[in-house]
């Protein structure tokens, strides 16, 4: 939506890029105009710029310093004013809890929500579907459903050969949920390992990790939920197996791993049956 002096756009770039890009037909930049834009993803950059279709970009600042690193988190609008070449903060607010119901906000520093369900479950301790690595048809235990290597081989995600896009057709997490739910990559999961404290317990009955932020005191239950092989599930009750959009190999992708020991990143066959834990 634009106007003489006045817009409203969505910014998907990315958090580490400086300049940030919006495309706003017909919007004019004149002294006091002012512009509400709303970020898909965090700021993970210091000094950063706006740039508004083809006019020069801009600075964008706070009480007349730059915006420090992570004080816009990820689906946060932010309004601004352009004055005397500068688009100086109005308000900052943030957007995360009217997209979709069962985002945490950890204060992770790229600002990632995380859902506090795995995909198919209604609970933090339900355990979900099954998928095999960029198939986005889920399977429930016991369904019957054979996670075998035939299977596998003339499946969608058997043609993969890099990892999965944002939002791509192939991505599991968004095409069963939707908005801007899509699964994370694993660097995402390092940093919600670096980031929280980890404490193995058992919640309804069901083992896991409850993961807590030392940042904010928010936190996750990730259940256990072993691994689909065949049409059975292996070690259900201690091991954690979460899958990550991070490509390995032909036959591997990267996975969140852990026992009540450990809790890391791995890689683990494409054909098995892992759950999903969304992020936006």
């Amino acid at each position: 939506m634009s106007a003489f002096g006045f817009a409203y756009a969505v910014c998907s770039t990315a958090g580490d890029i400086a300049v940030k890009q919006v495309s706003i037909p017909d919007f004019i930049r004149t002294e006091g105009a002012i512009i509400a834009v709303h970020f898909v993803n965090a700021f993970t950059v210091s000094n950063p710029k706006i740039q508004v279709g083809s006019y020069t970009p801009a600075d964008i600042k706070l009480y007349g310093s730059a915006l420090a690193p992570g004080k816009v988190r990820a689906n946060t609008v932010v309004t601004m004013r352009y004055n005397a070449g500068v688009y100086n903060v109005i308000m900052i607010e943030s957007r995360a809890g009217l997209s979709t119901a069962g985002a945490v906000d950890l204060a992770l520093p790229s600002g990632l929500l995380w859902c506090e369900h795995n995909v198919g479950a209604s609970r933090p301790e339900d355990r979900g579907l099954y998928f095999s690595w960029g198939n986005i048809t889920g399977h429930a235990k016991d369904s019957g459903y054979e996670f075998s290597f035939d299977n596998y081989a003339i499946s969608a995600g058997a043609t993969l050969a890099g990892d999965i896009p944002v939002n791509d057709a192939f991505d599991m997490a968004h095409h069963n949920m939707g908005g801007q739910w899509r699964l994370p990559r694993k660097s995402e999961f390092d940093e919600l390992i670096n980031n929280c404290d980890k404490v193995w317990i058992s919640e309804d009955g069901v083992p896991g990790y409850r993961l807590t932020s030392r940042a904010n005191g928010n936190s996750i239950f990730l259940p256990t939920t072993g691994r689909a092989v065949m049409d059975y599930i292996q070690y259900e009750d201690t091991l954690c197996s979460y899958w990550s959009s991070g490509f390995s190999n032909s036959s591997e992708a990267y996975i969140l791993y852990g026992s009540n020991q450990y809790l890391l990143t791995q890689t683990e066959q494409r054909r098995l049956g892992l759950p999903v834990r969304a992020v936006m």
